[in-house]
C-alpha cells in the first residue's frame, strides 16, 4: 500500500508554527492585561484607605495643612488612576488585535486541514479502489485455474 502524502504538508506546518505563536503573544498579552486590572485595583483600594483616612482625621482635628496634603495626594491619585485606566483601554485594544490575528491564523491553518482530510479521504479511496481490483484479478486468477482442470 502506498503511504500517504500530502504535498501540502510544509504549508500546514508553517501554519501551525503561526498560530502557535499567535497563541503565545495572545496568552501573554491577556496575562498582562490582568497585571494591569490588578494594579487598578490596589490603586482603588489605596485611595478608598486614603480616604478614609482624611476622614479620620478630620475628626480627630488635624491641621488643615495635613488634610490639604492629603487632598493633594488623593488628587495625585486620582490622576494616577486615570492614567491606569488609560493603560488598561490600550491593552484591551491590544488584546483585541492579537484576538483577530489568532482566529485569522486558526482558520488559514484550518483551510489546509480541511485539504489535508480532503486529500487523505481521496488517497485511502484509490488504496481501497486498488485492494479492490487486485482481489478481483486474484479471484479471476482461481475461477480461471479452477476452471481449467474441470474441462
Amino acid at each position: 500500500m502506498k503511504k500517504f502524502d500530502f504535498k501540502l504538508e510544509p504549508l500546514y506546518d508553517y501554519r501551525q508554527r503561526i498560530e502557535d505563536i499567535c497563541r503565545k503573544e495572545f496568552s501573554a498579552a491577556n496575562a498582562r492585561l490582568d497585571e494591569e486590572e490588578v494594579k487598578l485595583e490596589k490603586l482603588r483600594e489605596v485611595y478608598r484607605n486614603s480616604s478614609s483616612e482624611i476622614d479620620e482625621m478630620k475628626e480627630k482635628g488635624a491641621s488643615m495643612d495635613e488634610i490639604s496634603l492629603y487632598y493633594n495626594y488623593l488628587i495625585g491619585l486620582k490622576k494616577h488612576i486615570a492614567g491606569q485606566e488609560k493603560v488598561i483601554v490600550e491593552f484591551r485594544g491590544a488584546l483585541e488585535v492579537k484576538r483577530g490575528e489568532l482566529h485569522e491564523a486558526s482558520k488559514n491553518k484550518r483551510v489546509v486541514e480541511i485539504m489535508k482530510e480532503k486529500s487523505f479521504s481521496a488517497h485511502m479511496t484509490e488504496m481501497n479502489r486498488q485492494e479492490l481490483k487486485i482481489a478481483d484479478d486474484m479471484a479471476v486468477s482461481r475461477f480461471k485455474r479452477g476452471a481449467g482442470h474441470e474441462i
